[in-house]
């Protein structure tokens, strides 16, 4: 059929229903492998199997999972403890290099079973100093407004509850005769979809495709055109369309990397920073047995330019390098920079130095728009 735009609602309605349809019964054991049943088999066959039907990227990311079952699942059955069988388990998943993909143990931590090596562009007593008389307000835990050289700031350290469009409403509204906009998405590692892309769509005239969603759908599924196209609208009493500045960086997951995908898209928008951390998975959670659970994503999701956001992250259209000691200590470079960014857009006195960067700028993504458009 037509792309359409889905909802976050019907989407993950429709995930669930095309992975509970498509769950297939355990594989036969590969000649040669361990037969015997053991509480530790039964719970590696439910997370291969669970991944098996569900998982969309492992043809994206060049895994071959009958093969990683074939080489595991004899190791499984050879597990002398719940311990013995989790090493198992992270060791199969770990060439996934999916940042969604982790177990909970029975007290509620979280195991992953891939952390990459990141630089963070942030550092928390350069943003206090930075902030330091800027009329600060903490809207609620890691969120707050300010303002900084007479144009509006928002540091958004999370999507989730009680972040949600009525908060970020208001947080607009009181902004909402400033001349320009930062909004600092650093250290957000995510939360809702739904939250992110309700507040994308008070920065728009008229409605687009914000991304596209790839879900594993059994053969008798029929009717559904992969990827679904996500469609944001423009909402609320008014849109902000004067320029905004995006702060991204290496920390910014999940549901900020949708919202990223899709502001870098419109007009009066520029991102700067470092690329985001690439990891858009949607997980659900399962149980795993003796008090254990697992995640398992269950979209792979793309921008509006069609390119994966999963391992890749979304690029800056700016990209400047995290080198504080080239700077005055107290300051935080990338602020500087998103206020110098928005003097010269507005057309006011440059309150920042030149932007520059020890690495060369990224190469823009394929259909990517140039930071500086007009309408």
């Amino acid at each position: 059929m037509p792309r359409t735009g889905y909802s976050l609602a019907a989407l993950v309605a429709l995930a669930a229903t095309l992975a509970a349809s498509c769950v297939r019964s355990p594989l036969p054991s590969p000649p040669g492998s361990v037969t015997h049943a053991t509480p530790y088999v039964a719970q590696f066959d439910s997370v291969w199997t669970r991944f098996d039907s569900v998982y969309p990227s492992f043809a994206y990311k060049r895994v071959d999972w009958r093969a990683q079952r074939a080489r595991y699942r004899p190791r499984a059955a050879g597990a002398r403890s719940q311990d013995e069988l989790v090493a198992v388990l992270l060791e199969m998943l770990s060439p996934l290099r999916d940042r969604h993909v982790w177990l909970v143990d029975p007290r509620g931590q979280v195991v992953p079973s891939y952390k990459p090596g990141t630089v963070l562009n942030f550092d928390p007593a350069r943003w206090s100093a930075a902030l330091h008389g800027a009329a600060l307000v903490t809207r609620s835990a890691g969120v707050h407004e300010a303002m900084l050289g007479g144009y509006g700031y928002l540091f958004l350290g999370t999507w989730k509850a009680p972040v949600d469009g009525e908060l970020l409403d208001a947080m607009l509204l009181r902004l909402r005769d400033t001349q320009g906009l930062i909004i600092d998405l650093r250290t957000n590692a995510g939360g809702s979809d739904a939250a992110a892309l309700t507040f994308a769509s008070r920065f728009t005239r008229k409605p687009f495709t914000a991304s596209y969603v790839e879900i594993r759908t059994d053969p008798r599924v029929t009717g559904v055109e992969m990827p679904l196209a996500r469609t944001i609208a423009p909402r609320g009493p008014f849109q902000y369309t004067r320029p905004v500045v995006l702060i991204t960086g290496r920390g910014g997951l999940s549901a900020t990397e949708t919202f990223v995908a899709a502001m870098r898209t419109l007009p009066q928008v520029t991102v700067i920073g470092d690329t985001t951390g690439g990891a858009s998975g949607n997980p659900a959670t399962f149980s795993l047995g003796n008090g254990w659970q697992f995640t398992v994503p269950r979209w792979l999701e793309f921008g509006p330019d069609r390119q994966p956001i999963e391992g890749r992250g979304v690029a800056p259209h700016l990209a400047i390098a995290w080198t504080p000691a080239r700077y005055v200590r107290e300051r935080d470079p990338l602020i500087d920079a998103a206020v110098g960014l928005l003097g010269e857009r507005t057309g006011v006195y440059r309150m920042a130095p030149a932007i520059t960067s020890d690495a060369p700028p990224r190469t823009p993504e394929p259909g990517a728009s140039p930071p500086h458009r007009q309408r």
